[in-house]
């Protein structure tokens, strides 16, 4: 009963849940890229024990790039070690490779760059639309990578 279970194919339902668990650490990464991005141009302000960072044009462009790459990489290396995010794990979901292993950081990380495209034109259109379209709930980082999202 477990295998079958670990192989049941999983939603757009669980994973927008594990997606808005998600957003809290992506929350934490911003934070992270804006005050790395402004204590390196020299734009970070500490007064009266407050931070303050007012970013804009190129280094708010970089810290944007930053974040996403903080992003990218949160999904990508925990999906590579565990085969899940904190939110995956909360909401008991994982991703696996077409053998049912733990995708391998190449294919972690294709699926997660192509995330953006995913996203696009807003709130996860393409993301949402591929999957409706296929039989596993796939997304186009699923496909390219060969990796579904599994209850387990």
């Amino acid at each position: 009963m477990e295998a079958t279970r670990e192989r049941e194919g999983c939603g757009a339902r669980l994973r927008g849940i594990a997606m808005a668990i998600d957003s809290f650490v992506w929350f934490g990464l911003l934070f992270v890229g804006v005050y790395v991005v402004a204590a390196l141009t020299g734009q970070l302000e500490v007064a009266n024990g407050s931070v303050d960072a007012s970013l804009q044009g190129a280094p708010g462009l970089a810290a944007v790039g930053v974040w996403l790459a903080l992003a990218i990489a949160y999904h990508a290396l925990f999906e590579w070690w565990t085969g899940r995010t904190i939110g995956k794990a909360l909401v008991r979901i994982r991703v696996v490779s077409e053998d049912g292993s733990t995708p391998s950081i190449g294919a972690s990380l294709a699926r997660n760059v192509l995330r953006l495209v995913d996203w696009l034109p807003v709130f996860y259109v393409v993301g949402l639309a591929t999957m409706a379209l296929s039989t596993n709930s796939r997304r186009l980082g699923d496909r390219l990578a060969s990796t579904t999202v599994v209850r387990t």
